[in-house]
């Protein structure tokens, strides 16, 4: 992705130069720290449209959080303290995010690290008390094969009063990993950032290795039809588990069998299940024959028919459509504020969508509409979801429609400079970051939407009940794996 401007300013006012852009319709895609030498460079990354701006502000240790101007900075500046030890004053709020530990250092500096004295920092208790309120600890550890995550309620009988998310627990330290030369492969590692979003996570990292280098027609095409293979399938595992969940048993049954089906011809037709091994940088691992492409089309065909036929399930369920509609609702507001993207956004009038604004591979030659609900509601959601499928399969459909011919792969060169990789993720905008110095990737940034996502689903179970926070943690669709890089 090509950064269409770039600025730095001084530190103190760092907060007041992005709230100014913020109030013109920049909004934060990414924010993060890189050492330098003295100090540290904070880095803000905008987007307004198809506009990508890059702001630095060089440090010492500590600068005024942009979070007391703009909420959305939060996590981002609770990371920033953790990882990198620079303190966000008044931020008001920096319990850890990713980490939970004390060590001797911090794990993204470039120094020496030891991990011998580590000890894990205690959660906090909620801050609301009471006569009858009562605090109700989740997780880690959750029944059925579900990642770890930790979740706080203050209740008062079931109403929820508050909800503390506090994740972590799946970190891994990717971004420390992709550090080094630019000529090492990194899509294996990116690949498994969040392994149910491969293709989305592969095809952020390969955009950056590839620079501005020319990726043939055809392999861009098979790249926009592995993204929306990806995203049907998560979307029907979202549909179906709200069926599993408010006991909708046939339904559930139905759409679990539609996404094995599709599951099973991603095996046949591109070598995994979920996809991966198929994006590379310059282009794309395999060519599709003629056979392969006619067992696909029949594979999105059927997809897309069960997709309809299980919304129709859920629509003449007088029960289901009672359970989903009005909760777990998420206002325009509150998803402006938080940043949301993605489905949790548009279901929320929020309508964005990285593949129509900045158009990669082949999806600025195809034409397809942007879902979106307005209610932000559990059902909303589900709704857009439906609707999305119905998309990817035409626009898995154009891209096999008069495919021509040609090479699938090229050769490129990784250029210095700051970069991003930027798509239209299954949960929504995906930004990859990389500074290459020299050849060597200096600092590299990961952004999952789930890592913004997250803390709106803290405002979205208010007033709702406890029994109804599995239905909108599952509305959400979430990675636990893809926040804690």
């Amino acid at each position: 992705m090509i950064i269409t401007d770039s600025t730095s300013c001084d530190p103190v006012l760092l907060a007041q130069y992005v709230k100014t852009h913020y109030d013109e319709g920049w909004k934060i895609m990414s924010m993060f720290a890189s050492e330098s030498s003295p100090g540290a460079t904070v880095n803000v990354v905008l987007r307004r449209g198809g506009e990508v701006m890059w702001i630095t502000s060089d440090v010492t240790d500590s600068y005024p959080a942009v979070t007391a101007q703009i909420p959305a900075a939060s996590v981002f500046e609770r990371v920033i303290y953790e990882m990198n030890d620079i303190n966000p004053e008044g931020h008001g709020n920096l319990i850890p995010a990713i980490y939970w530990r004390k060590g001797d250092g911090h794990p993204l500096q470039k120094g020496p690290y030891s991990i011998g004295d580590e000890i894990r920092i205690p959660i906090p208790n909620n801050p609301i008390r009471g006569t009858g309120v009562f605090e109700i600890p989740v997780g880690p550890v959750h029944a059925g094969v579900i990642e770890p995550g930790h979740f706080r309620f203050s209740a008062a009988g079931e109403p929820i009063l508050h909800l503390s998310i506090h994740l972590g627990y799946a970190h891994k330290g990717i971004e420390k990993l992709m550090e080094g030369p630019v000529s090492r492969n990194r899509i294996n590692l990116a690949e498994r950032i969040s392994g149910d979003n491969a293709v989305a996570h592969a095809l952020a990292c390969a955009h950056i290795m590839e620079g501005d280098a020319e990726i043939p027609e055809r392999a861009r095409r098979i790249r926009v039809i592995l993204s929306e293979m990806e995203r049907i399938h998560n979307h029907l595992d979202v549909i179906a588990g709200l069926c599993t969940d408010t006991a909708l048993s046939v339904a559930a049954s139905y759409g679990s069998e539609v996404r094995e089906e599709l599951l099973r011809a991603n095996r046949e037709i591109f070598g995994s299940r979920l996809l991966t091994g198929n994006i590379i940088p310059g282009g794309v691992r395999k060519d599709l024959t003629g056979e392969d492409l006619s067992k696909l089309e029949s594979a999105v065909m059927r997809a897309g028919f069960g997709a309809k036929k299980l919304e129709s399930y859920i629509r003449k369920t007088p029960s289901e459509v009672d359970r989903l509609e009005t909760t777990g609702v998420l206002s325009k507001e509150s998803a402006l504020n938080y940043g949301t993207v993605g489905v949790i956004a548009r279901a929320s009038g929020v309508i964005s969508d990285i593949r129509s604004e900045v158009p990669y591979d082949a999806y600025g030659d195809l034409s397809f509409n942007i879902a979106c609900r307005k209610k932000g509601d559990v059902m909303a959601r589900a709704a857009v979801r439906s609707d999305e499928i119905t998309e990817s399969v035409s626009l898995i459909l154009q891209c096999m429609k008069d495919m021509r011919e040609g090479e699938i792969r090229t050769d490129f060169e990784t250029p210095d400079g700051f970069s991003c990789g930027i798509v239209e993720s299954p949960r929504g905008e995906l930004v990859h970051s990389a500074d290459i110095r020299d050849g060597e990737i200096w600092r590299y940034n990961i952004r999952d939407p789930s890592f913004v996502n997250w803390p709106a689903m803290e405002t979205a179970v208010m007033n709702n009940i406890v029994p109804d926070f599995p239905l909108i943690n599952k509305s959400f669709g979430l990675s636990y794996s893809g926040n804690d890089v």
